[in-house]
């Protein structure tokens, strides 16, 4: 048949289902309705004995071979999901391929690949598997629900529900979320019936409702603090030891996120300060590449949360070199601190003194200095 991306797809194509599917890319939101959809138009239910479910990492093509070619009992037609195709052998991937051309017209099998390090051999194996389905199936395209996708898509399950969500409070509700499509669908639907019966979603209703997460909690924390607004840090890093965890495992854990969101300010500064494209992190100089803080990778952050990139450009240039030095020099001391290598008076009591370092009077070091340290 072919190539099509999920969105493309249109009512002929469920008419009459293909008898082997391919979904390529790594969306779960998608993957999943893809799957319901198909079983409407198969006309199978979930749970059916005509469906299978089977994981190559503990299936031998023999036994998938097995279950294809089984007549369905309840159904026209049998429905066979195979996840993790793509750990198979080179030799167990040519078989899968031979079968492939061999799905009779009662059974319909969907590969689901898994994010893999193939060796040369199995690339070559899985790119004849890919090629069989497009000439016997079909091979679908799912495009990741990231940045301006995932807003449009926030957006109109709102309004499908009869509730108008601004497209910039969508942005907001997924940026709270690590922008991970699954965890913002699932707080929408906790949004929608926090505003029942009005019909319009405000910005305090997401904050009122959504569970941030850490990366997001500490965003705001370091936004806070990059502003120089000591109050509203304080307030932010108290949120944070409202957790339930032990205290001492809350200081760390903070204070881990907070050194990582400052390396990836650093990364951020250095991109800006030699003029390299940020929107397209994959066009930066190998040699200014070479200068940035590996862990973490802020290239890989700008590439995998497209999100991020606009909140840590004002970050950056908020944040002149000598006062990223005197924040990491602030930093190493929490953190011995919190290991108990200098005085100190609780895990707690160390996070408030780091705030207060790193936000009074705009200058870290000279706030260290009058208090002594």
């Amino acid at each position: 048949m072919a190539v099509k991306r999920y969105s493309e797809l249109k009512a002929s194509d469920w008419r009459t289902p293909a008898t082997v599917y391919l979904l390529e890319g790594e969306e779960p939101v998608l993957q999943r309705e893809f799957l319901a959809q198909l079983r409407r138009a198969l006309q199978v239910e979930a749970g059916s004995i005509d469906v299978s479910v089977l994981d190559a990492r503990e299936t031998p093509t023999t036994t998938v071979s097995a279950t294809v070619q089984t007549v369905p009992m309840e159904a026209e037609r049998r429905l066979v999901i195979l996840s993790h195709a793509n750990r198979y052998s080179p030799n167990e991937l040519q078989a899968l391929a031979r079968l492939v051309e061999q799905v009779p017209p009662f059974a319909c099998m969907v590969l689901l690949p898994a994010p893999a390090d193939e060796s040369e051999g199995a690339k070559a194996a899985w790119n004849a598997l890919t090629k069989a389905v497009e000439k016997h199936g079909l091979v679908v395209k799912l495009t990741a629900l990231t940045g301006a996708s995932l807003t449009r898509r926030l957006v109109a399950e709102a309004h499908a529900a009869g509730k108008q969500l601004r497209p910039e409070d969508a942005e907001y509700l997924h940026t709270l979320v690590d922008g991970v499509a699954e965890r913002a669908l699932a707080e929408l639907e906790k949004v929608l019936l926090f505003v029942e019966p009005r019909t319009e979603i405000s910005r305090h209703d997401v904050d009122m409702v959504v569970s941030a997460s850490q990366q997001a909690q500490v965003f705001k924390l370091v936004d806070a603090i990059v502003a120089r607004d000591a109050p509203a840090a304080m307030r932010h890093l108290r949120l944070m030891f409202q957790s339930g965890a032990r205290a001492e495992e809350t200081a760390l854990k903070t204070l881990a996120l907070i050194a990582r969101q400052y390396r990836l300010i650093w990364g951020m500064r250095t991109l800006i300060q030699h003029g390299q494209p940020i929107k397209q992190p994959n066009r930066v100089s190998p040699e200014v590449a070479q200068r940035l803080p590996k862990d973490p990778d802020v290239l890989q952050v700008l590439t995998r949360q497209a999100f991020l990139q606009d909140k840590l450009q004002r970050q950056a240039e908020r944040l002149s070199w000598a006062q990223l030095c005197a924040a990491f020099h602030a930093l190493d001391e929490a953190d011995r601190a919190l290991k108990g290598l200098r005085p100190s008076v609780n895990a707690a009591e160390i996070m408030e003194r780091l705030i207060v370092r790193l936000t009074v009077d705009g200058e870290p070091a000279r706030a260290h200095r009058r208090q002594g340290g």
